[in-house]
């Protein structure tokens, strides 16, 4: 080649690599972008999230002879696909309490953190006082949701679980004196024992105040365990008596018939969901943690489980979110699976900075992959989860710097369960935990 052929040749192909990272920085792929792989811990089956940590779970006994597992608790999503702000919504927090002691006690008893300091609690309802939050009723709750009523700013559902007798003696001293409403979800069978739950008169008492009394079920079964281990229409009869026991017994004692439920351990699927509807509950909660607007399904809204100790900041965190809306959920909400190894996916529809993404399995922040240009999210577990509940959330922060996040939840079936219920599996009495 003469040196006039060679020039041309060199500057051809200069010519071709500079087209060539020209094409290559017009269309590369900005993902996967990977975060930092981090292993999965051990906890009990099924867990709680909590709002004491970013993707809190405590500890529930699934049955008497519960073991230590691997577990990530999630419910995927069959809605969300409309975004708040076409709904002109703005966030509502529900928080969760179960028992109240009137003096700081150490952690020595099982269940102790279901115990919450009186002292705490009233510098809970004086920081809602003090930074402009608002507790609301469950009728305006229910008048937002069904008539469009706009509800006051920041607002704010206290809700109390199981109907222990410190809920009177410690607890409702503190919300009278704050003039706050407050919602008590009662599970029947723990009424009429009389043990340590609340008397008739001390419901009465707190009915005439103001409070809202509606259902926690009958005998507050984990009644996703149960389902699998009882025949289909056993189930079903089962099913039925739990959910319609307490708007009889409710409608009886305190001529109330309770409109909205709050699920056992926050355990639900399909077939409680589709039965909790053909009984006319308008709203159900569960005890994924983060906010609620009206894109979160209205059986499925979600629940801060307060345990002692939370921390100031800790709390506080809980009003400064928004929901994060997700579509194309998988497992899907509430969803029995098979597969120990499920590929968590879902598309995320608000306009997110996607270098904030953080996504947990349990409590462990995890790996994942996701595409700026599809907004799809990836985890590929590889590391086999155990049978039951598993909690999955989702944080990220979008263009604004608003924090966002979402926490959903699905079920692996256990295998080789004896179809036969024990009595073990009532827990009666128990803290929802």
């Amino acid at each position: 080649m003469d040196l006039k052929g060679s020039r041309r040749f060199w500057l051809l192909l200069v010519l071709l690599l500079t087209a060539g990272i020209a094409v290559y920085l017009t269309l590369r792929p900005e993902w996967p972008f990977q975060t930092t792989p981090v292993s999965l811990p051990v906890v009990l089956e099924p867990t709680t999230p909590t709002a004491q940590t970013t993707a809190g779970v405590s500890t529930v006994l699934e049955s008497a002879s519960s073991t230590n597992i691997v577990s990530v608790e999630a419910v995927g999503l069959t809605v969300n696909a409309q975004t708040a702000g076409s709904l002109n919504d703005s966030p509502f927090v529900v928080l969760c309490y179960h028992r109240f002691v009137s003096h700081p006690e150490k952690f020595t008893e099982k269940l102790s953190e279901y115990r919450f300091p009186q002292a705490e609690f009233r510098w809970q309802m004086q920081y809602l006082k003090d930074n402009g939050i608002t507790p609301i009723s469950m009728r305006q709750l229910k008048d937002y949701w069904f008539g469009g009523k706009p509800l006051p700013a920041r607002p704010v559902l206290l809700t109390f679980d199981d109907g222990f007798r410190s809920l009177y003696d410690v607890m409702f001293p503190v919300l009278q004196q704050f003039k706050y409403p407050g919602v008590l979800f009662l599970y029947t069978d723990f009424i009429r024992d009389q043990g340590d739950s609340l008397t008739l008169e001390d419901i009465k008492a707190m009915q005439k105040y103001g409070m809202e009394l509606e259902s926690h079920t009958k005998s507050h079964l984990n009644l996703g365990y149960v389902e699998e281990k009882t025949a289909a229409n056993d189930f079903s009869v089962l099913l039925t008596k739990e959910l319609s026991d307490p708007l009889e017994y409710i409608e009886k004692e305190f001529n109330y018939t309770p409109t909205t439920l709050a699920y056992p351990y926050g355990v639900y699927d399909d077939r409680i969901v589709e039965e909790t509807q053909k009984l006319n509950y308008q709203l159900a909660f569960t005890v994924n943690p983060g906010p609620n607007d009206r894109t979160v399904p209205p059986l499925k809204l979600k629940r801060d489980l307060i345990l002692n100790p939370i921390g100031h900041e800790s709390f506080a965190a809980l009003f400064a979110t928004k929901v994060l809306h997700l579509a194309q959920v998988y497992p899907g909400d509430g969803e029995f699976i098979l597969k120990h190894r499920p590929l968590v996916s879902m598309i995320i529809q608000d306009d997110i900075d996607y270098k904030t993404i953080k996504l947990y399995i349990g409590t462990a922040s995890v790996n994942y992959s996701y595409n700026p240009k599809t907004h799809e999210l990836k985890h590929q577990l590889k590391k086999a989860l155990k049978s039951g509940g598993h909690f999955v959330r989702v944080e990220a922060v979008d263009k604004t710097g608003q924090p966002r996040n979402y926490t959903f939840y699905f079920r692996i079936k256990h295998s080789g369960l004896v179809l036969a219920p024990t009595k073990e599996e009532k827990l009666t009495g128990v803290d929802d935990k």
